[in-house]
């Protein structure tokens, strides 16, 4: 591969990890750019936009060319025998649908011989929240094959799984990141109030050939001769060259990366989460598996949390049967509740982690009812990023638990299986999960803990729970929390879509104010949260699989089928007597904060998906039998 970096150690990153961020600008180039920027008609309804865009090839190279007299100095200091390939403006637009996915930049040279590289350089400082640059550190390597906007994207049946590898780029104004067309690259939304403007300056060695390659509709490529302004030239990119010098066609088939062979160039991801456990052994459980468990509460402080549970007399205001301390109706009392919750409980907690903000902490009770299922559900988003950050929850028994009085069972590595935010309100939010009680069911692994134990989860942890079947209350609190540093959040399901949702900053007070039986409300009424900055509209994306699809991924987490629960499942739902069955059924318990109120059509979730009708099926799908 020729060498242009004049700088032997920047050149050898570049060639091990496929990109560099050197200083390339000063302070009056930055604004000597600007001034440029603002004779561009840039299209501000496109939430992307490059220059490259704009039809006028005169103007485009004007403009090209001013930005070169102003970059030239600087790029020859760090370069040499090289030639450009044109500059554009690039402008991302705040709001969520401004987010960029992972691609590669065509071929347009022998990468055989050489390479075919961009300066990438914001006219601002970039962060994750304006959409800086997020690239896939040695990628470069892992093919060889041809890139074009008419051929296949070889990596599209594992975009989801690359998106681990992804690291953020963060460049203050007049940095710049080269890098090399071949290199896995995106950006997130611009999440702030103003445009995010970059530079772009494309280069070759000054001895590389310019080609482009075109997909046939038949499988063929043809391959064109191309002129080394062709960037300039050739806006309509998905449509054959109608520049250049047709060289030759040939057959070709490209082949699909697998993450065997990521894996095998890569190696396996690193985390990016900030560390919530001191304990290294205890974060790498937690991210692997969605959970750990830890000792917590001694003898002491569970009784003090029973006394306060019975000084508080909480009612099952909603009639459920399970009912959360946070739902109550005096909010004073809620108040005080969550304080001294906080106050015994969480310095316990707190011992193994390395900082956390608590913003929420209530009673958790689960009354005696044969029918009182939880169905698999996973809880709401609190945080800006959850690659970096996570949403947690601390559930602590005050009696010892099992699968009599309806201990938790959790699904094994489901924190790692979406990457959808989680919003309010249900029913009225789809999930990932709906469509797929009875898939998730059989494989839950039941988690028996001693009174005090604590179980931290990731809320994107798939988790249920079996009915209690005893004759006691099961007791518990739960805490939410996440790392210190971390900006808290909710989604909220923007009144009158499925698709859109409202992303609010928020904090602790949020929780005392809005639960999801009042956002399933306000949402039917077509009414919006209040009292809470709006940070922006996002597009609602989530996964539909087939049960097929959901229970392979589950069985490739190493999650097991669990026939003893099934069993039991079976012995309470489906083994009674004939003329049992025709009586109506007693109305079930519902736990789980996002358990819904109505489906829309007058029914609760209950009526239309009830723990004998669950229980059955998942009988019919295991053993064929009804």
């Amino acid at each position: 591969m020729i060498d242009f970096l004049k700088d032997s150690d920047l050149s050898a990153r570049l060639e091990r990890d496929g990109y560099v961020v050197v200083s390339l600008c000063s302070a009056e180039q930055i604004e000597q750019l600007k001034g440029l920027f603002q004779q561009v008609p840039a299209d501000e309804n496109s939430p992307f936009w490059s220059s490259s865009f704009l039809a006028d090839a005169d103007f485009k190279k004007e403009l090209s060319d001013s930005v070169s007299e102003v970059l030239g100095a600087s790029l020859d200091e760090l370069l040499s025998d090289y030639k450009q390939l044109g500059c554009s403006f690039l402008v991302k637009q705040p709001g969520e649908y401004s987010a960029m996915p992972i691609h590669q930049d065509w071929t347009v040279v022998d990468e055989s011989k050489y390479g075919s590289f961009t300066f990438w350089m914001p006219l601002q400082d970039t962060t994750t929240k304006n959409g800086c640059l997020q690239v896939i550190p040695s990628s470069h390597k892992l093919n060889s094959q041809l890139r074009s906007p008419s051929l296949p994207v070889d990596f599209e049946g594992i975009r989801k799984e690359l998106r681990a590898y992804l690291v953020d780029v963060t460049l203050k104004a007049g940095e710049a990141m080269l890098f090399n067309h071949a290199l896995m690259h995106s950006s997130p939304a611009n999440l702030s109030q103003e445009p995010r403007v970059a530079v772009t300056f494309g280069l070759v060695p000054k001895v590389a050939d310019m080609f482009m390659y075109y997909g046939t509709e038949d499988g063929k490529v043809k391959k064109y001769n191309m002129p080394d302004d062709m960037f300039i030239k050739y806006p309509e990119i998905r449509n054959e060259p109608l520049i250049g010098e047709f060289a030759e066609e040939f057959e070709y088939q490209v082949k699909d990366l697998t993450m065997e062979e990521v894996e095998k160039q890569l190696g396996k991801p690193k985390s990016q989460m900030v560390p919530l456990f001191k304990d290294p052994e205890l974060q790498e459980h937690f991210e692997k598996n969605g959970f750990v468990k830890i000792p917590a509460l001694e003898q002491e402080q569970v009784d003090q949390l029973i006394t306060l549970h019975k000084e508080l007399n909480l009612k099952d205001e909603k009639g459920y049967g399970f009912h959360v301390g946070m739902d109550n109706a005096d909010k004073a009392l809620v108040t005080n509740m969550v304080n001294r919750i906080k106050e015994v409980a969480m310095p316990k907690v707190e011992g193994n982690l390395t900082g956390a903000q608590v913003f929420t902490a209530s009673f958790v009770i689960k009354e005696p009812n044969p029918q009182g299922v939880v169905p698999p559900h996973q809880d709401w988003s609190f945080v800006e990023d959850e690659k970096k950050h996570c949403s947690v929850t601390c559930w602590i028994p005050l009696q010892d638990v099992n699968m009599d009085n309806g201990c938790i069972g959790v699904i094994r590595g489901s924190n790692r299986f979406f990457s959808n935010v989680r919003p309010s309100p249900s029913p009225q939010v789809e999930t990932p999960l709906k469509n797929h009680m009875y898939t998730i069911f059989p494989y839950l692994e039941l988690l028996e803990m001693k009174a005090g134990e604590a179980l931290i989860f990731d809320n994107r942890t798939f988790h249920a729970s079996p009915p209690n079947t005893t004759d006691s209350a099961r007791l518990a609190v739960g805490l939410g929390f996440t790392q210190a540093e971390a900006e808290i959040r909710h989604y909220y399901l923007k009144p009158g879509t499925d698709d859109t949702l409202l992303k609010y900053k928020i904090d602790p007070e949020f929780f005392l104010k809005y639960d999801n039986l009042g956002l399933s409300k306000m949402y039917d009424a077509g009414k919006n949260i209040e009292g809470y900055e709006l940070l922006g509209e996002m597009k609602y994306e989530w996964e539909n699989l087939s049960d097929a699809e959901m229970r392979e991924l589950i069985e490739s987490a190493g999650n097991k089928f669990n026939g003893p629960l099934v069993e039991t499942m079976t012995k309470l739902f489906v083994q009674q007597p004939q003329e049992e069955e025709k009586q109506p059924e007693p109305e079930p318990v519902v736990e789980s904060q996002p358990e819904p109120v109505s489906n829309g059509d007058g029914r609760t979730f209950w009526e239309t998906y009830t723990p004998m009708n669950i229980i059955r099926e998942v009988k019919f799908r295991l053993t064929g039998k009804a």
